[in-house]
């Protein structure tokens, strides 16, 4: 019997460690100034898309559509997201980005009450703009673009990229 309490313990410490990385990995994450560093070195030596969003920004609505339709058809898209509303927005974050099929990847939320301060340390040339991208090759360099996205402009960029 006490063998049986004990498998039983062990299983179910299982389970629950596994749905808890699970709910981990759908967290929304404060973004603050290391966190561009995060991000960057999570893709280490790969390419990699941020994208920057907001729930009051209709074109971003139409990226994230697309985004989410690239994801179902590419698993393994190398994307960051990061809302650039505040972690009180959370709820409606969520809802957005399930909506659009985005929920299981990385994301991230303004955790500043001076938004303008993470602005800068994305890109001193950037002045809020949405939605906001940065394509990153291998080696990091990237292009920054304001406004919607292509689609043929992601294609091609995935396939120059190795996606």
């Amino acid at each position: 019997m006490k063998r049986l309490l004990v498998l039983w313990a062990v299983f179910a410490t299982f389970c629950l460690a596994g749905t808890a990385s699970v709910a981990a990995a759908a967290e929304l994450r404060p973004f603050s100034a290391g966190s561009l560093a995060a991000i960057q070195a999570h893709f280490a030596g790969k390419p990699f898309i941020l994208t920057l969003w907001s729930l009051e920004c209709h074109h971003c609505a139409k990226e994230l559509q697309l985004l989410g339709r690239l994801v179902r058809e590419n698993r393994n898209l190398p994307l960051a997201i990061v809302s650039t509303d505040s972690p009180a927005d959370a709820q409606a974050l969520r809802a957005a980005l399930k909506r659009h099929g985005l929920a299981q990847l990385d994301t991230w939320v303004f955790a500043d009450a001076v938004p303008e301060r993470l602005r800068y340390t994305i890109d001193p040339a950037w002045h809020g703009e949405l939605p906001r991208s940065y394509l990153y090759d291998a080696t990091h360099r990237r292009e920054a673009h304001s406004g919607l996205l292509g689609e043929a402009r992601l294609t091609a960029w995935l396939k120059q990229n190795g996606n």
